[in-house]
């Protein structure tokens, strides 16, 4: 009886033992939280292209690099660390120039950026494709669905970097997307990648002459602007 007690007992230990070595701890690359790291020190240098057009003139481009440093850290409202980010802009043989001071913050729920002094739901927790929210749910702004999406081949072509071979741990949220190219062409999107962080920014609006029918749908400009956004270099200082 002792013997076949025994035998019960480290049956149990052997389950129960089993049972825990089973259980594992929430991965943040699982939820999504690794693709927005936050800690001071933590650096980002763009390079970007802005161009602006304007009805019957040639278009006004202006390359530069933009850097993006998280310089401080400080306890927000509920118990959230809010971090600020330092952005500095550079233009050719030029010495970087402070530019604004954003913040961001993230919980186990979301991200959210302060940008101009207007805070936007970057990303929500826990990561699916196809998964939305409202990019302005904490702002007066009208709601603007974000859309969580897989990053395709066609957009990781157009984001020429030096650090491309990171574009396998992406993902990409579609902030805004309407392709008529007869009144209003508009595409908003942020590339993220794993353990790095925002990597590509794309936001265009292109108002086409639609005011007379002699113009409309000939795909005649009069406003707007294209705006990219690239990584190509990341650290910590």
């Amino acid at each position: 009886m002792r013997t076949q007690t025994c035998f019960y007992f480290i049956v149990l230990l052997i389950l129960f033992g089993g049972c825990e070595s089973e259980t594992i701890a929430p991965q943040e690359n699982r939820v999504g939280y690794s693709y927005f790291p936050l800690s001071v020190g933590n650096y980002a240098i763009y390079a970007v292209e802005d161009i602006q057009y304007h009805f019957g003139q040639d278009p006004d481009t202006s390359l530069y690099q933009l850097k993006e440093v998280v310089s401080d850290s400080f306890p927000g409202n509920g118990g959230e660390i809010i971090y600020q980010l330092e952005r500095f802009k550079k233009w050719e043989n030029g010495a970087w120039q402070l530019d604004s001071i954003w913040t961001a913050r993230k919980n186990a729920q979301r991200v959210v950026v302060v940008e101009n002094n207007v805070p936007l739901v970057k990303l929500v927790f826990p990561f699916q494709t196809g998964l939305e929210w409202d990019g302005n749910a904490m702002n007066s702004h009208p709601e603007q669905m974000y859309t969580l999406m897989s990053t395709s081949e066609t957009l990781a072509e157009e984001m020429e970097s030096p650090l491309d071979s990171l574009l396998a741990h992406s993902l990409t949220v579609m902030q805004e997307e309407s392709l008529d190219t007869v009144i209003l062409y508009t595409q908003k999107l942020e590339t993220y990648v794993e353990e790095v962080g925002l990597f590509y920014k794309k936001s265009v609006n292109l108002h086409y002459c639609a005011s007379t029918p002699e113009c409309l749908g000939l795909g005649i400009l009069e406003s707007g602007w294209r705006y990219r956004q690239i990584l190509i270099d990341y650290g910590k200082e």
